[in-house]
């Protein structure tokens, strides 16, 4: 074998290693954006499902579902920040905001269904004091008080709870625009949905509210 022939065999392989290092290169970049794509879809799904849960879901297990995706979307984030993303730096960067943007606004939405709860609870338990209780018994007066405090204190974290709630959802489509040209749109939670999750949160907030101050008159100067 002449030297230019020995030559050429030795630039064929290098140029075979470069042609293998792209396109193994390559394969990882599809690898994980592909992956990191797929984690954007799980977070949006997730917050699907908490704004418009299955008809025959109460809202015991449906605040355990939300609780669920949350804890879901945390691990998620998790993985991603362990993950070397170097090569898909902007979609990375975006994930991770977006992410912890969910998994927030999912921490929240948890939190108003099991509060709602308690404080619904605390006004049946109020009302039924008022209006079944013995008031000739010693400790009414002092239960009556336990019973309003206890009423008021879940109601001052629900509200809090959900002023974090809107906060937190009037920043996802700053989230979302950011993503916009680099995700597929149905994997994005879309404007409409956004303002519906805070529809949702304010018709449950003033409903309570009426049950409360419905409660608090029961207790008011005659």
């Amino acid at each position: 074998m002449s030297k230019r022939n020995v030559l050429l065999g030795l630039a064929l392989l290098v140029l075979a290693a470069i042609a293998a290092g792209i396109a193994w290169n390559r394969y990882q970049t599809q690898q994980l954006q592909d992956a990191t794509l797929a984690r954007i879809g799980d977070a949006t799904r997730a917050l699907r499902a908490a704004v418009a849960p299955a008809p025959d879901v109460d809202a015991a297990d449906h605040a355990r579902a939300v609780a669920a995706s949350a804890a879901h979307i945390d691990r998620t984030l998790t993985a991603l920040r362990d993950t070397e993303t170097g090569r898909i730096l902007l979609l990375a960067a975006g994930a991770d905001s977006y992410l912890h943007t969910a998994r927030e606004l999912l921490r929240r939405q948890a939190a108003i269904l099991q509060l709602r709860a308690q404080v619904s609870e605390g006004v049946v338990a109020f009302r039924a004091h008022f209006t079944v209780g013995n008031r000739a018994a010693a400790d009414w007066t002092s239960e009556a008080v336990r019973l309003k405090n206890s009423m008021e204190q879940d109601y001052r974290e629900f509200q809090r709870t959900v002023d974090a709630h809107t906060k937190i959802a009037d920043s996802l489509p700053v989230e979302r625009k950011a993503l916009e040209k680099l995700v597929p749109e149905d994997r994005l939670i879309g404007a409409a949905e956004i303002t519906a999750m805070r529809e949702a949160v304010q018709a449950a907030a003033t409903a309570l509210a009426g049950e409360v101050h419905a409660a608090r008159q029961l207790a008011a100067p005659r």
